[in-house]
């Protein structure tokens, strides 16, 4: 806390030359928000015809958590729909469009819109007004266009994490101009930012550090850039208290119906289930039930709440070990040391430290599957920091960018694993337009760098900057690797116009409903849990189990344990050539169907084949 006399004239906007004297008013209220404007109208059209095309699919099966909760909501189930793993925001936001009658795909697509007009209204608008150039807002939404649109499909809470932060780039940004303003202005400004903190906790529990970090570093950058130049900050305090303040009366309502459900005081399960796998060899799901049953009756899937009270609630042991095939182990694995959750706090520490270095890697690597001018942008801005180019003082709201990027980035980088090849691309959305929105904002000054230096100097910079927008046209939208990096995220180019997709699973399961082989309300369990965790959703059956559990049918013992947890069928996926199955042992066979789609080993990067599905009735 410092001071007591008044603060110096601050800087509120990147310093801009110009020619004659203000921006004309007609042009800063009138021409530029209508080009804004356009721009995100074409951007939200573009993203909705994609997500249109694409409606009918299911993604993944962490979207089938976030639907069926949904659902739950529209339908007024309320103790089912509370959730301690699964961020309630999006299906908050699904429940009304659901409730309207709207499918549930279609509703996560009109979310997912709605992310994209944030995005782009909200960033074009911070990154113009800090200038009021419009040549870096367009540079910005024009290469942010591209990425949206690739993501519009995706069913998770990915794209609304990307609008958060975009949201809450704005709110820093006001809190930071108000510091120096009234006390009322920095009570108001540090309220709003404790709300949008508050949605962040409700869009994705990742985002409550990533914003606690961030408001950190913003205090620690303005306190000590003033106090560097003899600058006090007066009560520069008042602002972080109110925004503690307001979250806390924010969440405290959700965080009172967790604990009430659950039992013991909760602000959610998700980073605790996610982050403690990372310290042993087990992983996450060392202690899980060999057979998960689905945590209520409404439920699609036991996915729908991995809090540790509601899934161990399941069998937890294998009846017929002799029946699953042994999972094939790598040699490091068999020779290496093991590190378990009763190993002491070094070791862990150690086995900790040592799995992150071995991801970094690849979590560059898939960040640059769809950002891969991320990595240059960061650099070359660090640099212009470590040479004084770039200071916070003049460069107060890009510095707070970094810092935003620099927190996000360390946040993910602390737990991803090399075992899964980095992670999911979908995590590290946020550093694609965070360091897009970096460069759209350093863009006047490097132009009025570069242009006193020459034509070449000059036609340089100009491909350099247009390296940015093409690179996410090419991999984002064509699906091509970018010139100066051999790897893509997407494989194939985007579909704009054209008739619906209908993917081999939604016409499996279309065959499945008209041939009466599942009624609604059935319990289902399978050989591969993925696939029928998209069939279950979309026959509105119920599936048990999880992945690579090797269940059967032939084994005595499985079928006992299935029959008395209330499983009514096995569904069991084969090559379309192997050979014929005899069933007889464990039911009636009431449908045979043939499909393109992954289908025996029950992995998420399994290529989809041609498949042989059989439902069985189990005879009781």
């Amino acid at each position: 806390m410092t001071s007591t006399t008044a603060a110096g004239p601050q800087i509120t906007h990147e310093p801009v030359r110009r020619r004659s004297g203000a921006v004309p008013r007609r042009y800063r209220h009138v021409v530029a928000p209508l080009i804004l404007a356009v721009f995100v109208v074409v951007g939200v059209g573009l993203s909705a015809a994609v997500a249109y095309h694409n409606r009918l699919g299911v993604t993944n099966v962490d979207g089938i958590s976030y639907m069926g909760i949904a659902r739950e909501y529209a339908n007024g189930w309320l103790p089912d729909a509370i959730n301690a793993y699964w961020s309630p925001m999006v299906s908050w936001m699904m429940a009304p469009f659901i409730a309207a009658g709207l499918g549930m795909q279609t509703a996560f697509a009109v979310v997912n819109c709605f992310a994209v007009a944030v995005v782009l209204g909200v960033g074009g608008w911070l990154v113009w007004s800090q200038n009021h150039r419009i040549v870096p807002a367009v540079l910005f939404m024009v290469t942010a266009i591209p990425a949206l649109m690739s993501a519009v499909s995706v069913q998770t809470p990915d794209l609304l994490v990307v609008a958060w932060v975009v949201g809450f780039l704005w709110a820093l940004r006001w809190a930071d101009q108000a510091l120096h303003g009234s006390t009322r202005a920095r009570l108001v400004s540090g309220g709003v930012l404790g709300v949008v903190a508050a949605i962040g906790y409700f869009v994705k529990l990742f985002l409550l550090p990533v914003a606690v970090g961030a408001v950190i570093l913003w205090l620690v950058l303005r306190v000590w850039s003033a106090r560097r130049r003899r600058e006090p900050v007066r009560h520069w305090w008042t602002s972080p208290v109110a925004t503690i303040v307001l979250f806390a009366v924010v969440v405290a309502p959700w965080v009172g119906a967790l604990t009430l459900k659950y039992g013991s005081p909760t602000l959610g399960s998700s980073l605790s289930v996610n982050i403690g796998s990372k310290f042993d060899d087990g992983g996450r799901a060392t202690d899980w039930p060999f057979l998960p049953v689905p945590p209520n009756s409404h439920a699609f899937s036991p996915n729908e709440d991995f809090t540790p009270s509601v899934y161990k609630q399941g069998p937890m042991d294998n009846p017929d070990p002799s029946a699953v095939p042994p999972t094939t182990e790598s040699t490091t694995d068999d020779t290496g040391p093991k590190v378990t959750k009763e190993s002491g706090i070094a070791a862990r520490a150690g086995y900790y430290l040592h799995e992150r270095m071995l991801a970094l890697p690849y979590y560059l690597q898939k960040i640059s599957t769809f950002a891969p001018f991320a990595a240059p942008i960061a650099l070359l801005f660090a640099a212009a920091l470590v040479i004084g180019v770039v200071r916070f003082r003049r460069y107060a709201f890009t510095c707070i960018v970094a810092a935003t990027t620099l927190v996000y980035f360390v946040g993910y980088g602390m737990i991803t694993s090399s075992s899964s090849g980095g992670g999911n691309a979908r995590y590290y959305w946020p550093l694609f337009y965070l360091t897009a929105m970096i460069g759209a904002l350093m863009l006047p000054a490097v132009w009025r760098l570069v242009r006193r230096r020459g034509v070449v100097r000059t036609i340089v910079a100009c491909v350099a900057i247009a390296v940015v927008p093409v690179a996410s046209f090419t991999q984002n939208w064509f699906g091509s690797p970018a010139p100066f990096y051999p790897s893509v995220n997407r494989t194939e180019a985007l579909r704009v116009t054209g008739p619906t997709d209908v993917p081999e699973i939604v016409r499996l399961a279309d065959q499945i409903r008209a041939s009466g082989a599942l009624p609604e309300d059935a319990t289902v369990i399978g050989s591969n849990y993925r696939s029928l965790s998209s069939l279950a959703f979309l026959t509105d059956t119920r599936v048990y189990g999880r992945s690579g559990q090797g269940y059967t049918y032939h084994s005595d013992a499985m079928r006992k344990l299935f029959i008395d947890e209330g499983v009514q069928y096995f569904v069991q996926f084969d090559p379309a050539t192997a050979p014929a199955r005899d069933y007889s042992m464990a039911g009636k066979l009431v449908g045979t169907y043939n499909a393109t789609i992954s289908c025996s080993a029950d992995r998420s990067t399994d290529p989809e084949i041609p498949c042989r599905i059989q439902i069985v009735k189990f005879a009781k």
